[in-house]
């Protein structure tokens, strides 16, 4: 199609770029372009170019045009552009199908995640794309719902496989925050050239004088719809000769056009304008409720003002629609909406136009509002619904009603990403809220706690959050309050006065008033409040089988708890059945962050593989729904397990993208993870002062230099100062006390075997260590400990011994995929005239596939589908299709059957 050229003067090289991507389309190699500039300068009739280009050699062409009366209706531009392929949404994974369905409205469901729409959206394009090629053309991006814009966002830059194409045209600056980004190709169109500008004149206005084209092309600055506009026999008394905006200046042409119309003919436009996106049939009614005939429309489509798109009426230009509407008096729109609501079909929009209409305050139109907002969220739609609940309370008459309402569009603003926005809005009900009951206050401290502890908001500290608690009425709201003040004392490491006062607390209410859920709640908050003590596991286990969805901060806090406490096993259970529960509940950020904090007890185990497949996995999702923090922390464990595993190309690769993400450095936990790698690294190519200097960096981060401190003692040793170890190990050996953690036991024991000098004391240490092990919860640093005591029986001369332990260090450290390590113990068990199981080193399935490629073969060698699968990880069931036949590939076989075989089993529990 690359002969075909645009049709307008001076965009020839537009035209191309856009053909020559549909050719690459029709070709396997989909696409996204996007057309900025300002209105007027030729964005629109690109794009219809566009089409009539493709027409006749795509399967589908679809369109949608974003309305300005219309971004807060949910999802509007995505049913509009995506309707045609409905038939296909059954082909799609079951949650995928259920999120566009509940979208689109086709059945009630769980409320459809923004990750998971995004996915559903690219799978059906693929659906549909196995049909022939997809054109997908979008006009005014900036004037498209938001819910709809993240989909499609999503999809821009994922066409590359795909028989898809899609253009959308967006003016500079709009409403949009940067859609450039998510485009692998922007056209920024600019004025025409003066060659281009006068043929384009000469060919639409050859009646007026050389002088008087002059004087337009001057005045138009090669806007081409200036041009147009200006070069109008009836629009010359009225051009300004300032700089000032062109939108401004087109409007004003626009308007001095629709000044000449009959009155009649003008109130019937800012029907139009007031409701773009009506049908036909619903404006014809509103025109006739207003007391205007049908003839006041056809005036306007005679004119020019207006033209029939459809089942649409829409202005021959957005810029006249919005130019009459503006310029109209707030009585005049008030009246266009108020027979508009009358007119129009759809509840939702019935609503925002009732509301446009009312004056002062009204509970009827809030109410009706309120129903908007539900269903939005319901249908996954967050921000539109927290818009609905803004403007439902700007219209509450009661201050109770307001409060909850701003409450609630608070709430709607947190899920959506909006964090600041949430922020606002909780201020503005904080008043209010003091003011009403029991309940909304209640509502409003739990809507404050959960963004303080997701944002940057204040909220109530941990002591007034016990404040709080004292005036409440129930058991229950107190138990759960004291809980929040807890997660504060451990998110914000309070001090020791604060966290008693939250103790002492607990404890009274604990002896007035406890019953079974109550009691449950006390224990965890002693827990969070009393670090560094064993955590009970039934007490946590009640707690996570009452847990819901909203309990997240909780859940991560209790597995940070069990980590620092030595108990990685608790750890990992508290973070799956978070990820579980997320999961389920289509909390697609928080099941990202309990990946990232599931990968952190597995690899410090050294259950390596399963470890770095959560921070993978982790760091994938939290890039797709822009959590910084927690894709920067799942580099930084993902750096950990590959350097770990010896892997020192791969964890710098990893190092190295975080160093992309500025704001990860302002995070103690994230610094000190990726210096422990940085360490690990260093050890492993000998640079042991350099090893040193990294692990002291971990300290700005008490339980990751706890933890990291044993990898300190051989460092130490090969440089000739063990001084740094001995601070370490003192507090390790207390905190071991306390915590009655084996693996901790375990370090501190192996790192005395290494620093003795005495054979007979090195030998007690290390034996000890091995004792302490299990080769089910700590592998690697049970292989670690057999290895060295291996090696102290050989020079002691102990040979049967030492292949014994070494043997089995081999074992261990093969299961863990710990390869340089294993290479050690290796070379070790031949020096003692052993010979390891597996002593000819071969590639394994980790060292073969993409770690995407690796999971997903794990997961379908237990027997999941791959739309199971799909609705797993978040990808179209057909990328799965493609990660196992590559995967296939590699491993030499040609059978779902045959992956057990192949792939190691998985090191850690799911």
């Amino acid at each position: 199609m690359s002969e075909h050229i645009h049709r307008l003067v001076g965009r020839d090289a537009e035209a191309r770029l856009i053909a020559n991507a549909f050719d690459e389309a029709r070709a396997g190699l989909g696409s996204a372009v996007l057309i900025e500039g300002e209105p007027g300068i030729g964005k629109t009739a690109l794009l219809a170019d566009t089409a009539a280009v493709v027409g006749d050699h795509a399967r589908f062409v679809l369109r949608a045009r974003g309305v300005r009366s219309a971004t807060d209706v949910a999802f509007g531009a995505l049913h509009e552009l995506l309707n045609p392929l409905t038939a296909y949404i059954d082909a799609l994974p079951e949650r995928q199908a259920s999120a566009l369905d509940v979208a689109f409205g086709r059945r009630t469901g769980p409320t459809p995640d923004r990750l998971v729409l995004g996915v559903a959206v690219l799978g059906l394009l693929e659906e549909a794309c196995t049909h022939g090629t997809v054109v997908l053309l979008l006009d005014d991006l900036h004037w498209m719902d938001r819910t709809s814009v993240h989909a499609l966002l999503f999809a821009a830059p994922r066409l590359t496989a795909l028989r898809v194409l899609l253009v959308a045209t967006s003016r500079t600056g709009g409403q949009v925050s940067d859609p450039a980004d998510a485009f692998p190709t922007v056209i920024r169109l600019g004025p025409l050239d003066d060659v281009a500008a006068a043929q384009l004149l000469s060919d639409v206005a050859g009646h007026l004088p050389d002088r008087e084209r002059l004087r337009v092309r001057r005045e138009a600055y090669g806007n081409p719809l200036a041009l147009l506009e200006f070069s109008a026999a009836d629009a010359g008394a009225t051009r300004s000769r300032t700089t000032d905006r062109m939108s401004a200046r087109l409007e004003r042409s626009f308007l001095d056009g629709v000044r000449l119309l009959p009155q009649d003919a003008q109130e019937a436009l800012l029907l139009v304008a007031a409701g773009e996106g009506a049908t036909v049939r619903e404006l014809e009614e509103a025109v006739a409720a207003a007391g205007l005939g049908a003839a006041d429309l056809a005036t306007l489509e005679r004119e020019g003002f207006v033209r029939r798109d459809g089942d649409r009426i829409v202005p021959r230009h957005p810029l006249v629609a919005s130019a009459h509407y503006d310029a109209a008096d707030p009585l005049r729109r008030r009246a266009a909406h108020d027979v508009l609501a009358t007119a129009v079909r759809a509840p939702d929009r019935r609503a925002l136009h009732r509301a446009a209409a009312t004056v002062g305050l009204d509970e009827s139109v809030a109410a009706d509002l309120d129903r908007v907002a539900e269903t939005a969220l319901r249908h996954g739609a967050p921000a539109e619904a927290a818009t609905a609940w803004q403007r439902a309370a700007d219209l509450s008459p009661d201050p109770t009603h307001q409060a909850n309402r701003l409450v609630e569009a608070a709430e709607a603003a947190r899920r959506a990403g909006a964090s600041d926005d949430a922020s606002v809005l909780l201020r503005r009900a904080e008043p209010l809220a003091e003011l009403s009951d029991a309940r909304t206050q209640h509502r409003f401290a739990r809507a404050e706690w959960m963004l303080s502890m997701t944002a940057d908001h204040r909220g109530r500290g941990a002591a007034e959050l016990v404040a709080f608690a004292g005036t409440r009425s129930e058991a229950s709201e107190r138990a759960e309050v004291l809980l929040w003040a807890a997660a504060k004392c451990y998110i914000h490491q309070e001090p020791d006065g604060v966290r008693e006062l939250v103790a002492s607390t607990v404890e009274r209410a604990a002896q007035e008033h406890e019953d079974r859920d109550t009691a449950v709640l006390a224990d965890v908050t002693l827990a969070l409040v009393r670090t560094g003590r064993p955590l009970d596991d039934a007490t946590v286990d009640r707690f996570l089988d009452r847990a819901q969805a909203t309990d997240g901060v909780i859940i991560n806090c209790l597995a940070f708890a069990a980590e620092e406490a030595g108990d990685m096993a608790l750890s990992d259970r508290c973070w799956t059945a978070g990820a579980r529960l997320f999961h389920n509940a289509a909390r697609t950020s928080d099941e990202a962050t309990a990946l990232c904090g599931r990968a952190s007890p597995r690899i410090t185990a050294g259950h390596l593989t399963d470890g770095l497949a959560d921070a993978d996995r982790s760091a994938r999702l939290s890039e797709e729904l822009e959590l910084p923090v927690v894709t920067g922390m799942a580099l930084a464990e993902a750096a950990r397990a590959l350097a770990r595993a010896g892997d020192r190309e791969g964890a710098r690769a990893r190092l190295d993208a975080l160093t992309r993400i500025p704001v990860a450095q302002g995070f103690a936990r994230i610094v000190a993870t990726a210096a422990w790698a940085a360490a690990l690294i260093a050890a492993d190519e000998g640079r042991h002062d350099d090893a040193l200097a990294h692990l002291a960096r971990t300290s700005v981060n008490r339980p990751v230099a706890m933890w990291s401190g044993a990898d300190l003692v051989e460092a130490a040793i090969r440089t000739g100062d063990a001084s740094p170890v001995l601070e370490w190990l003192d507090e390790a050996e207390q905190v071991a006390e306390v915590t009655g953690s084996s693996h901790l036991r375990l370090l501190v024991a192996r790192s005395r075997g290494l620093l003795a000098v005495d054979d007979a004391e090195a030998l007690e240490h290390l034996s000890s260590a091995v004792e302490l092990g299990s080769p089910s919860t700590m592998p690697f640093d049970l292989a670690v400990a057999r290895l060295h005591l291996g090696e102290r029986l050989r020079r002691v001369r102990r040979i049967v011994d030492a292949r014994e332990q070494l043997a089995q260090a081999v074992r261990l450290f093969d299961g863990v995929g710990a390869r340089s390590w294993a290479a050690r113990a290796r070379t070790e068990l031949r020096a003692a005239g052993g010979v390891a199981e597996r002593d000819v080193a071969r590639e394994t399935a980790d060292d073969l596939l993409t770690p995407q490629e690796l999971l997903v073969s794990r997961m379908a060698s237990t027997g999941r589908t791959n739309k199971q699968i799909a609705d797993e990880v978040y990808l179209s069931h057909r990328t799965v299709a493609a990660h196992l036949s590559r995967a296939f590939t590699k491993l030499g076989i040609s059978r779902r059957s045959q992956l057990v075989g192949v792939l190691a089993p998985a090191d850690a529990p799911d």
